[in-house]
This record gives structure tokens, sequence and C-alpha cells, in this order.
């Protein structure tokens, strides 16, 4: 193997932008293993007790007359980062990336340093998370140095890229944003000659893509309008508890029979009730509204029209959906119970059996019947 050209580039890895309800979710739930509902539960006491602000935004741009500098002061004495704040503040901070303004409420950001004794393990670890990015929002860039090696093996020319570490950077708060020791590649120049140790040919194929994470879910929510900063959590959390999904290993969501047979229904009877393009249309409207450039009650009466189209036409075709659950599930009418339906939901009601007792055997007493066997059954 001869070495035929070798170029070095300097590169960046910018800074994250500040913390938003969304990425602190899907944050949480990747890279914390947390749920969604239990992360906003948690960021919401964090926030009640005074250690961090309002946690749910949609902005991830600073305010101009935000204080990051004393904000930062706050972390001096925390002994986790003390030394990362110290060193900060001497060389002086950065200027955060430009993000979006929502004109909501100022990114997440920690108010006040506390310790995991106070916070408990779940309270601190989201804690330190948004303490940790926050930091890195004011850091500088991570930078490093990108190497290419161009060489030939007999005829045939490959390439092959490192990186090598420059400058940490933000990613000393966040080491898992870090540059890999492994990607580094050996020291090497234009001409010199390696001897090829192992050539191998490896088959493989492609496998079906894996369920969606939580943390995927919440990134296409946003991206289709799907849900705010705040009702994310709670559809997630609602899908679950419905038993349309489950929670599998590494927070993987796994559709349940329910739950296909549902969409199907959905699918078959109007597909836009599945599809992500009403609600997104209805957040639309509402920013619309929001911005002065729509009408309310023009479009509350246009939604609510819709909807009630909709939902007659669902209704009217209802034995669709009961064709698909009777292929997956048993029909009502196959459990030989004649169940009647609630007069005020029209669900149907469900049949419970009383507990069952064995039947009382009775004997002659001095002046009245008694049952010999009285522990079985209650006497009336």
């Amino acid at each position: 193997m001869q070495v035929e050209s070798v170029s070095k580039k300097e590169k960046a890895k910018q800074r994250p932008q500040a913390l938003n309800t969304v990425e602190m979710l899907r944050v949480a739930s990747s890279a914390l293993g947390m749920g969604p509902q239990h992360a906003m539960q948690i960021a919401e006491r964090l926030y009640t007790q005074g250690y961090i602000s309002y946690p749910r935004t949609e902005t991830t741009h600073y305010p101009e007359n935000f204080d990051l500098k004393a904000t930062l002061k706050q972390q001096i004495n925390n002994p986790v980062w003390a030394e990362e704040v110290k060193a900060l503040l001497s060389t002086g901070i950065n200027r955060p990336r430009k993000g979006s303004d929502a004109g909501d409420h100022p990114p997440i950001t920690p108010i006040r340093s506390a310790s995991e004794g106070e916070l408990g393990s779940d309270g601190w670890r989201l804690y330190e998370y948004i303490t940790r990015h926050f930091i890195a929002t004011v850091s500088q860039d991570c930078k490093y140095l990108q190497t290419t090696i161009d060489f030939k093996i007999g005829m045939e020319s490959f390439s092959c890229n490192g990186k090598t570490l420059i400058s940490a950077g933000y990613t000393t708060m966040m080491p898992w944003q870090g540059i890999p020791l492994e990607e580094a590649l050996p020291a090497c120049e234009r001409g010199d000659t390696f001897t090829v140790d192992e050539i191998k040919l490896v088959e493989r194929q492609t496998s079906p893509p894996d369920y969606l994470t939580e943390a995927d879910l919440i990134t296409l929510m946003e991206k289709h309008g799907i849900g705010t900063d705040a009702s994310i959590p709670v559809h997630i959390n609602n899908i679950c508890q419905r038993n349309y999904v489950t929670v599998e290993n590494g927070r993987r969501l796994k559709p349940t029979n329910l739950g296909i047979v549902l969409v199907h229904g959905y699918y078959k009877i109007d597909a836009e009730l599945v599809l992500p393009t009403i609600r997104s249309a209805v957040e639309k409207q509402l920013n619309l509204i929001a911005q002065g450039k729509a009408n309310y009650q023009q479009v509350l009466q246009h939604g609510l029209e819709i909807f009630k189209r909709k939902f007659h036409y669902f209704v009217d075709s209802i034995t669709s959906m009961d064709e698909l659950m009777e292929v997956s599930f048993s029909p009502i009418a196959a459990t030989g119970k004649p169940l009647s339906r609630c007069g005020k939901c029209h669900r149907f009601m469900k049949y419970i059996q009383e507990k069952s007792y064995p039947k009382p055997t009775w004997t002659y007493g001095k002046d009245f019947m008694v049952p010999s066997n009285p522990n079985v059954h209650p006497v009336p």
C-alpha cells in the first residue's frame, strides 16, 4: 500500500443552541431514559422549587437583555463544574449561537446551583443536563483537524478520513459529543508505504428499520406540527396508557395489535384522521390568529364544521372499523353475553361476574335451620 496524498483541514463542531422544551424532552428520553411525561413533571418541580427557568418554551434564542454572565456565576461554586466555569469566566464567555425566538418564554436555564442530595436521582440528572447545556452554549466551539489520506493498493485507489482533537471547547461540558480517540489516523506523508496485513470481503444484507424511539417520535411530531411543547408529552403518554403502543428496551415504541387495527380502521374510513396534515393545518391557523392575520371566530367555526362533518361520516361508516376489529379481536356477540350500552356514553357496559361461593347445605337446629358449612357463604 502506497500513500498518494495527505490533506489536513481544521474544522469546528458548533456549540448547541439554547435549550427549549422539545430538545430537553428528546435528550431526556434518548440519554436519560425518562419518558416525556415524567421528564416534564420533574422539570416543572425544578421550576417551582426555583432551580431552573420556566420549562415550557419553543424559543432557542436568549433575549438581548439576558444576563448570561450572572447566570453562569451562579455555578461558580458547584463542585461538579466549578473549574470549567471559572476558566470560562476568566477567558470570557462566548456569544451564544443565534436561535429562533417564538415570542413565548426564554430558553431553559439553571437559576441557582444545586446538588444531587437536594434534588434526588432523576431531578439531579435532568438538572445536570440543563446546566451542562447552558454552560456549553456560552463555551467555544469544538475544534479538530480532519485528515484525508488517499492511497493505492495495487491498481485500486482508496481514501480514508480521521479526526484529531485540537480544542475540546464546549465538549468539556458535553463529553458525549466529543471527538472519539479511535477516529484519529496515524501520521504519514506522501510516498510512505505500508504492508497490508489482511484483505477480506464481507457479505451482508439490509435490515428493516427498527421501531421509533420516543426521541424519534418527538422529532417527527415537531417537524409535522403535531402538538406543542406542552402537549407532546401528553400525547405520547396517552397512546401508552390506552395500550396503542408499549415502551420496549431503549424506549422504543412498539405498536400493539389494538393500535395497528385502530390506525388501519381510520385509514379505511378517513385517512385525514390519521395523517398529520389536519392537525398541522389547525396549528398554522392558530399561529395566524396569534399574529393577528386571521379571525378567531372564523377559524373556530371553520374548524368545528370540518370536524363535525368528519365525526358524522365516521359514525355512519363505523361498521368498517368493526370489521377490522373482528379480524383481530373477538366480537362482543361471540362472548355469548347480551351486554347493553351505557345510557350516557353509549359504549358497551362490561359484565363483571360476582364471586361464586359453594352452595350451602342446611341442617335442622333446635329452633331453626342453620347452614352446616357457614364459612363458604354469607348467611342471609
